[in-house]
C-alpha cells in the first residue's frame, strides 16, 4: 500500500513540476502487477532529455531529504486510490465480481477493504521509507528498462541526449523487430 501511495504522491508532483513547466504533455508513474514492474511514462513530450532530467532531479532530492515529504500531498494522494479501490464494491455486482476473483486468485474475498485500510495508515515517514527503497533504482540505467518512440527525424538526438544519462539505447526500424512484439 505505501508503494501505490507514493506513486500517486510522485505522479502528482511530476504533473505538476514537469508537465507544469511544459516539458511533456503527459506524465505518470503506476504499479503493474501483472508484469511486476513500477512504470514511469512520459507521453508527447517535445523535450523529452529536459523532462526526463526533472524527473531525475525531484527523484534525487526527495531520496536526499532535499524536498520534504508534505503530510498533506500524502492525504491527497491517499484519497482517490482509497475511493478506486473502494468503488469496486460499491454494488452488489462490484461485490460479486471481487468475491469471484478473489476466488480464482486464492485470496481472501475481503482483500479489498483490507487493502483500502491499509491505504489509509500511510503516513509520510512510510512514503519516505518506500521512495528510498524503490527510487534510486530509476536512478541507475541498469536497473530500468526505457522504451522510447518518436519521430524517426528526431530519433538521433533523443538517443544522443538520453545517453548523457548512461542509457545504453538499441535502435529498431519497426516495432515488429523490437522485443515488445509478442506475435
Amino acid at each position: 500500500s505505501d508503494s501505490r501511495v507514493l506513486l500517486k504522491y510522485l505522479s502528482d508532483r511530476l504533473y505538476h513540476e514537469v508537465r507544469g513547466k511544459g516539458l511533456t504533455y503527459s506524465i505518470s508513474m503506476y504499479l503493474s502487477v501483472s508484469t511486476g514492474r513500477i512504470v514511469l511514462s512520459l507521453s508527447k513530450s517535445s523535450q523529452l532529455a529536459d523532462a526526463y532530467k526533472a524527473v531525475r532531479e525531484i527523484f534525487q532530492n526527495y531520496i536526499e531529504g532535499e524536498t520534504p515529504w508534505d503530510e498533506a500531498l500524502a492525504e491527497s494522494a491517499k484519497g482517490p486510490l482509497i475511493y478506486s479501490w473502494a468503488e469496486k464494491e460499491e454494488t452488489v455486482t462490484g461485490l460479486v465480481s471481487q468475491a469471484v476473483r478473489a476466488y480464482t486468485r486464492e485470496t481472501d474475498s475481503k482483500y479489498n477493504r483490507y487493502f483500502t485500510k491499509s491505504l489509509a495508515n500511510v503516513n509520510t515517514d512510510d512514503l519516505k521509507a518506500a521512495a528510498n527503497r524503490l527510487l534510486p533504482e530509476f536512478l541507475l540505467s541498469n536497473s530500468t528498462q526505457t522504451v522510447v518512440v518518436c519521430n524517426k527525424g528526431r530519433i538521433d538526438e533523443v538517443v544522443d541526449d538520453l545517453s548523457k544519462f548512461g542509457m545504453d539505447i538499441k535502435l529498431y526500424g519497426t516495432f515488429e523487430d523490437t522485443f515488445l512484439n509478442f506475435e
